[in-house]
């Protein structure tokens, strides 16, 4: 399944936070190269946060994928 990820170029304006409906992207761990996060769990795929990113940080990536 395909989801989605922020990378390590994400600014943290939070825009992608307040706009996904499945409440999948949180605050990143402080060790994390980005400061936010999406739960993989409940990310669905709806490219939302991609669509409001500024810096086109969210980008769609296989499940469990590796990421930067």
């Amino acid at each position: 399944m395909r989801v989605f990820a922020v990378t390590g170029d994400c600014a943290g304006c939070g825009a992608c936070l307040r706009t996904c409906p499945e409440r999948a992207i949180r605050p990143a761990p402080r060790e994390s190269p980005a400061p936010l996060v999406v739960l993989e769990d409940r990310c669905t795929g709806c490219a939302e946060c991609a669509e409001v990113c500024p810096v086109v940080a969210c980008v769609q990536v296989e499940e469990g994928e590796e990421r930067d």
